[in-house]
């Protein structure tokens, strides 16, 4: 193999760019690196004589480059090297790792020098991939991960290690590195991390459930990071109890959401009551809403109901997290609690205007109206964060799930109307609304239908365009009855013309994801759920969304599950709109045209050979003409005859062919047919019109025919009259 030009150039862009130019070059150094891999991957034994001297100077000079950059004084250089470092540790492999000792401990070294923030995320990324690489080899492993491995995680924890009023002063995306490193290599580890544990809880607490009582931003994918950090620690137990430490951390989670429920609902009076044995401790309504930081295990403090909300969506997010990480040993989940606690999440729900009728949740009288305001501002938030952890715990059980589904599906409509304003909570409950009907949908009785109603309007106004709204489409009906009305008025402002068109033209926003969902649940709700329980305008409206969306799923669900009303009538079906969209679809193409199979004969059954060879000689027993006979292909009486009357490409009855408008031709009812210059039929498209024969009948055959009309059936008659008719007019052309 020769030897690439990118790795001379490499060595060369190396040595003559100043360290301070490297960060610009650094795209094209990596497509040089790339391109490097055989020089980089094989051992110098197995090259080619000629190229291996090269090719080993050049990878050494390229090795001590970048080992020079890594312990220089430049910073750019060393982010440089940090770079090169990991990528050619990638493409190098084996080779490169076995001499990368060195490196590791220079990117060590690195971290703790006054360099910019993105040079330490970079060194930590290239030691989290060296460290992995090396898993792998026992060797390795002895000789550069134990040896640095404790050392690197000291390392990290100092960076974001900074008392809690300089908290705000570390990058957020440098603690994002750490935390996702240390989950990426405690699996791999834990015997060597295990000692780390208590630090690493300590480190990771204000960013599991922060609030506005923290004074610190936690961006989503930073607390979704460390919550993958704090569930990856059970795999550190010794002696295989992970999966006890795993049940053990859900339970606390479990009971601190109660009692933070107990202080963020304390403005009403629940109906709730526990069936997994918790027991609420009283709260005294005259204090000031706090909770938290009771022991050093608890989470921060908190005050005020904002940041108890936050608090507890927070928690319901990190018990979430539990069921979508893997663990390292069989779990016991304990469902009881987890269930009771979702069934408290979801029972409090917005009072409406008809609390009696609604059934709304009744109120303390000794809370104010502020953080009564405060808690039905945050509700919908809470309820997004249950239904979510109830999406985790679906798509964790699979067809477990199932015995729990018809309870949920239950609690989920009756906070549905709570938090239907929210897009969120929309979007949220399509998901999990689809996947509980893809277990339980088809055993739906009446109640469970018309409980569905609500999601199914609220899933096709999502779905639907809506080009005018009907605050605009009002105002402009009644400028215009106005205007008719009374005529024009002078002192009338022009603007509200103005103002009308271009309400008009005034779209709703659109969430690409919100739609996503409900165009997944769309197509279940005719295919999963009764049809019959199903009210009509329901199902036209179902439909109507489909159209005006173009689903093909939905248009196609509707097709094969067809409405009937009470009446016993069917609804119109939509095949029309799905044929004219998706006109060369092969989903539709095969719904029009199905591949029936070989349509029988009068007598009953598909004919074989030696009827086809009996129809020939009782077709020259009628007179057929030998000479116009002898014209037509010859054809066996076997096979042939029979793959042309019957080939797979003309399903049902032969193609018809069309008289010559000169020259007309009896047609004859037993002649096979040729397929020559065929077109092909739908196998609907039934006909009664007998294919012609090129045989051209004398004088005595029609005479024959005339004879032989009575003793022949209905059909037959009206066959030879055909006949007849078209020998008349020839004669009568013929004069």
């Amino acid at each position: 193999m020769s030897l690439p030009p990118e790795l001379r150039i490499l060595c060369y862009q190396l040595s003559s760019t100043p360290p301070v130019e490297l960060p610009r070059l650094i795209p094209t150094l990596l497509r040089h690196v790339s391109r490097c891999e055989g020089p980089l991957s094989n051992p110098t034994s197995n090259a080619v004589k000629a190229d291996s001297s090269a090719s080993a100077v050049l990878v050494h000079k390229l090795k001590t480059q970048l080992s020079t950059l890594l312990n220089g004084k430049s910073s750019e250089g060393r982010f440089a090297a940090a770079v090169l470092i990991k990528r050619v540790v990638e493409v190098g492999g084996w080779e490169v790792l076995r001499g990368a000792e060195a490196w590791a401990r220079g990117l060590l070294a690195l971290l703790g020098k006054p360099d910019p923030a993105a040079s330490k995320e970079l060194c930590i990324i290239a030691l989290t991939k060296i460290y992995c690489m090396t898993h792998q080899y026992p060797t390795l492993v002895r000789e550069i991960t134990t040896p640095t491995l404790p050392a690197f995680i000291t390392s990290c924890l100092n960076l974001i290690s900074s008392p809690s009023s300089k908290a705000s002063n570390v990058l957020s995306s440098l603690t994002e590195t750490v935390f996702g490193s240390l989950s990426t290599l405690l699996p791999r580890h834990t015997t060597i991390i295990r000692p780390f544990a208590a630090q690493i809880r300590l480190v990771t607490k204000p960013y599991l459930a922060p609030t506005l009582s923290d004074k610190l931003f936690v961006s989503a994918s930073l607390r979704e990071s460390s919550r993958s950090l704090v569930i990856a620690l059970h795999h550190t137990v010794a002696k295989n109890a992970g999966g006890e430490e795993w049940g053990k951390a859900v339970r606390v989670i479990v009971k601190d959401i109660h009692r933070t429920s107990d202080h963020v609902f304390r403005a009403v009076i629940e109906d709730w009551e526990s069936t997994s044995g918790y027991i609420a401790e009283p709260i005294n309504v005259n204090d000031q809403l706090c909770g938290g930081g009771i022991s050093d295990t608890d989470l921060s403090r908190w005050d005020g109901i904002s940041a108890g909300v936050e608090r507890l969506a927070g928690l319901l997010e990190t018990l979430g997290q539990y069921f979508k990480n893997e663990t390292s040993t069989p779990v016991s989940i304990p469902l009881g609690p987890i269930l009771d606690m979702i069934t408290r999440m979801l029972s409090i729900s917005i009072p409406s205007e008809s609390a009696s009728a609604h059934g709304g949740a009744r109120l303390h009288p000794a809370i104010d109206r502020d953080e009564r305001d405060g808690l039905w501002c945050g509700l919908p938030q809470i309820h997004v964060a249950t239904l979510q952890l109830i999406s985790s715990l679906a798509d964790r059980m699979q067809e477990n799930f199932l015995p729990m589904a018809p309870g949920l599906f239950d609690q989920i409509v009756w906070a549905f109307s709570s938090g239907r304003d929210a897009p969120e909570f929309r979007l949220v409950t399509y998901d999990v609304v689809s996947k509980i009907l893809l277990q339980i949908g088809q055993s739906f009785g009446r109640t469970q239908t018309v409980k569905l109603a609500p999601i199914i309007r609220s899933c096709c106004k999502d779905l639907q365009p809506d080009e005018a709204g009907p605050s605009a489409v009002g105002a402009m009906e009644i400028g215009k009855k106005t205007q008719h009305s009374n005529g024009i008025n002078a002192n009338q402002n022009a603007d509200t013309f103005l103002q009308n068109k271009q309400a008009a033209h005034i779209s709703k926003p659109t969430d690409a994801d919100l739609e996503l969902a409900a165009s997944n649940l769309l197509p279940l709700l005719l295919s999963h759920v009764p049809q019959h329980h199903l009210d009509i305008s329901l199902r036209s409206l179902i439909e109507r969304t489909a159209i005006l969306i173009h689903d093909k799923n939905a248009m196609l669900a509707s097709i094969l599950n067809p409405f009937v009303g009470k009446n016993g009538k069917a609804m119109a079906s939509i095949l029309p709109h799905i044929t004219r969209e998706f006109s060369n679809d092969n989903v539709v193409e095969i719904m029009l045209r199905p591949r029936m199979p070989l349509l029988p004969t009068s007598a009953g059954s598909i004919p074989n050979n030696d009827a086809l060879a009996y129809e020939s000689e009782e077709d020259n027993a009628m007179g057929v003409d030998a000479e116009a006979e002898s014209a037509q292909p010859k054809q066996l009486p076997g096979m042939n005859a029979m793959v042309q009357d019957h080939t797979p490409s003309q399903p049902g009855l032969g193609p018809v062919a069309e008289h010559a408008p000169g020259n007309a031709v009896v047609p004859n009812p037993f002649a096979p047919e040729p397929t020559d210059n065929a077109q092909i039929k739908s196998p609907f498209d039934i006909t009664p019109t007998v294919s012609t024969s090129h045989a051209v009948p004398t004088t005595a055959q029609k005479e024959d025919v005339k004879m032989e009309s009575g003793d022949e059936d209905s059909d037959d008659e009206s066959v030879h009259l055909n006949m007849e008719l078209d020998s008349d007019s020839d004669d009568d052309k013929s004069e």
